[in-house]
């Protein structure tokens, strides 16, 4: 039982972000919405228990940095619009509307680098999308060890960043941009690389880590 403990912190948050949102957002959703958001939910938690039922936490270390990565994904997903996916895919005509929000490019740029002409290099717009993905190219090598070469992290995190976009244009949450794609991207690199630093500077191997 003490491995299933990891899942008591994002289950906090879980609880009061839904507790805060629920007459917001699912309250008059009807059977339907309230269903296809337990669908979700039942989704995101079932994947994490395969990852614990795979990866037993030997150590503090490893307790702390499985239970935070949950907690990372959980926030990375209500910011990035999951839990209106299957409420979004459960209503009538999903299809059509994303065909014809595609069709009129609603709020879609396939345009590299646009985002850099409408913003500032500074901006809360560029700077959001270059450190949402940066923790997750440090928890890759981290929790899969046979993953951890650059090519494997940056496709994995490139991956997950064209998956955020899809779902997005699917929900119509936010916008579906290819400059997003880039920028999560070059922060998971970042990420990486802060890595990769931080192992070769203090001499530290995943062995050593293992035992704090």
């Amino acid at each position: 039982m003490k491995k299933w403990t990891v899942f008591i912190p994002v289950l906090i948050v879980s609880f009061f972000y839904f507790k805060a949102k629920y007459y917001e957002d699912y309250a008059v959703a009807g059977l339907r919405g309230k269903a296809s958001l337990a669908f979700g939910v039942l989704i995101m938690l079932g994947i994490m228990m395969v990852g614990i039922y795979r990866k037993k936490p030997d150590s503090f270390f490893q307790w702390f940095l499985i239970s935070s990565f949950f907690v990372y994904i959980f926030m990375v997903l209500t910011l990035t619009g999951y839990f209106g996916l299957f409420r979004e895919i459960a209503a009538h005509g999903w299809w059509q509307r994303v065909v014809h929000r595609f069709h009129v490019k609603e709020r879609i740029n396939l345009r590299p680098f646009l985002m850099f002409r409408q913003f500032r290099l500074f901006s809360e717009q560029i700077l959001g999308n270059l450190v949402m993905l940066l923790p997750l190219g440090i928890y890759i090598p981290l929790l899969f060890p046979g993953n951890s070469g650059f090519f494997k992290v940056f496709f994995l995190c490139l991956l997950f960043s064209v998956s955020i976009e899809l779902m997005q244009l699917i929900t119509s949450y936010r916008s579906t941009d290819v400059d997003d794609v880039i920028l999560n991207t070059s922060g998971a690199v970042v990420g990486y690389i802060i890595f990769k630093l931080v192992f070769a500077i203090f001499g530290y191997n995943r062995e050593q880590l293992k035992s704090f």
